[in-house]
């Protein structure tokens, strides 16, 4: 085996990112407080969920980035981003406190019983699955939504699905969490590269009549997308939630969330059934980009009602879709547009799958 000397070992390392070392530090605290969760007092985790949410706003790095986002987004509420921190701090507490719980489900739901409340709309999961089809859940990332899936589990039996990971203490957490809440989880599977592969499991628990919960608010690269209109942006969301639901022939569901007296209240949109269009009109991937611009639709009235309810507003992906910074990720609708009229001439269609 060759050996390097100091000098040439540290002279062919990359500088390691400021991100990078922002992404280990949050893991390693999170991963130190889910063990740390069961011997904490519950007045310790109240106590320090309450100091993030003030303290929150006033991080040098991330109180500015979240304002930025929302400003971005043309939400310029006064109190918007002490209102999405009062959310996180809760959000942190109640995780701590899932964790805390863990061999305790009862007490889980008892928590989540106090923090969330169901809409009436919600029973819409119920009814289709009187059909036989199975559904699939498409849920943004609501804060606290470990609870959520939880409080949603006692109306309507529900199942997760998780995106893989090769953190294998992150993929532990989940099972902790999913096992604690009662949920039952469908992991995709590592070697997984062919959508219709990866998308058999949770076809199989859809055609045995389960009803499934996948996040579609995940910002996508343009060519791993489906592009959709999203506050005057042209940005991309994961095909999979339609895709799978198609497959199926199985409705999509979205499901959102308000805080309403500092408890939040999950409501459900009319299901969005997914279609193929003819060969002419663009066939199977118009039939996705339709399914998920309805979805994007239903999750911009969200944001914009209820900013403080969604948990992503730091995330690094949706910063280059807000601010844009990477083509990537987003582009303005009027270029799109010109580009698209360039192409095709005498083309004034908007929004076309192309």
């Amino acid at each position: 085996m060759t050996h390097l000397n100091a000098h040439d070992e540290f002279a062919g390392r990359q500088p390691i990112s400021a991100r990078a070392v922002r992404r280990w530090l949050t893991s390693l605290a999170t991963n130190a407080a889910c063990a740390c969760a069961p011997i904490l007092p519950v007045g310790f985790i109240r106590c320090a969920g309450r100091v993030i949410a003030r303290a929150g706003p006033h991080v040098p790095k991330l109180g500015r980035l979240v304002r930025g986002n929302l400003i971005a987004a043309g939400i310029d509420r006064p109190d918007a981003v002490a209102a999405y921190f009062d959310q996180v701090g809760l959000h942190l507490a109640c995780s701590a406190m899932v964790f805390k719980h863990q061999r305790r489900p009862e007490r889980i739901m008892e928590l989540a019983a106090r923090h969330i409340v169901l809409d009436p709309s919600t029973a819409i999961i119920g009814e289709a699955l009187a059909a036989g089809r199975g559904v699939i859940v498409a849920a943004a990332h609501t804060c606290n939504f470990l609870l959520t899936l939880a409080r949603l589990n006692q109306q309507t039996p529900i199942s997760v699905y998780l995106r893989w990971t090769a953190d294998a203490r992150r993929l532990r957490l989940k099972r902790i969490w999913c096992d604690a809440a009662r949920l039952p989880l469908i992991i995709e599977q590592p070697m997984a590269t062919d959508p219709t592969s990866r998308a058999a499991a949770c076809v199989e628990a859809l055609q045995r009549g389960a009803a499934l919960v996948m996040t579609p608010d995940i910002a996508q690269k343009s060519d791993k997308g489906v592009p959709v209109e999203l506050f005057d942006r042209r940005m991309y969301l994961p095909s999979g939630p339609a895709s799978i639901a198609m497959l199926a022939e199985a409705p999509l569901i979205p499901l959102f969330g308000r805080i309403v007296n500092g408890r939040q209240v999950l409501y459900a949109e009319t299901p969005i059934e997914v279609r193929a269009r003819s060969r002419v009109e663009g066939g199977r991937k118009a039939g996705l980009a339709a399914a998920m611009r309805q979805w994007a639709a239903g999750f911009e009235r969200f944001l914009r009602a209820s900013p403080d309810a969604w948990f992503l507003w730091g995330d690094s992906r949706w910063t280059r879709v807000f601010q844009f910074t990477d083509e990537r990720y987003v582009t303005r609708l009027e270029e799109t547009d010109a580009a698209y009229r360039g192409a095709v001439p005498g083309s004034a269609t908007r929004g076309m799958v192309r």
